[in-house]
Parts: C-alpha cells; sequence; structure tokens
C-alpha cells in the first residue's frame, strides 16, 4: 500500500532546535558561531547603568506582577522586594544623572 503523506525529515528536531538556538543568539546578540564577544568592554558607563536600570525595571513589574496574585505575608516578601528593586533603581538613576551633568 502507498503511503499519501511523506514520513517527515529524520534530522526535524535537530533543526528545531538549530532554529531555537539561532534565534536565543539573535535575542542576545550573541555571534552565531560561539566566538567570545568582548560586549561589556565596549559599553560605555552610561550604556551599561541604562542596561542595568532596564533590567532593574522589568524585575521589578515582575515583582509587582507575582505580589498581585499573593496574599498575607507572601504578598508582603513580594513587595519588599519590589521595593529593594525600587531602590537599587533610584541609585542608577542617580548615577545616570551625575554621568549626564558631570561636576
Amino acid at each position: 500500500m502507498f503511503k499519501i503523506t511523506p514520513n517527515p525529515p529524520e534530522d526535524l528536531s535537530s533543526l528545531a532546535s538549530k532554529l531555537a538556538i539561532e534565534r536565543a543568539f539573535a535575542h542576545y546578540e550573541l555571534p552565531p558561531d560561539n566566538t567570545p564577544r568582548r560586549r561589556r568592554e565596549q559599553l560605555t558607563t552610561e550604556d551599561a547603568l541604562t542596561q542595568i536600570d532596564e533590567i532593574l525595571q522589568s524585575a521589578s513589574a515582575t515583582a509587582y506582577e507575582c505580589a498581585d496574585n499573593l496574599q498575607g505575608s507572601n504578598r508582603k516578601l513580594a513587595l519588599g522586594v519590589v521595593h529593594l528593586v525600587d531602590l537599587a533603581l533610584s541609585r542608577v538613576d542617580d548615577l545616570l544623572e551625575k554621568q549626564a551633568h558631570p561636576a
């Protein structure tokens, strides 16, 4: 009996893995050939602080979202994390302000 639909390629999982790896590398702006890139050394202090600010804002939003779904002491704990992240954000903002307006 003849089969109408062909079998999928045997290496489909490896193709999917390769595509997933390529997407991950592209997301983190890494070179595709696994060669180390010295991106941190190329960043200015202001650029690095701006990236840290964005990371902390994401952490704050995540903690807020988590706190919305919690109650009692767990909610207080998540809000405590939000407070700590906000403190760190204010320090980064101060440093960015000093970078923008040096004395």
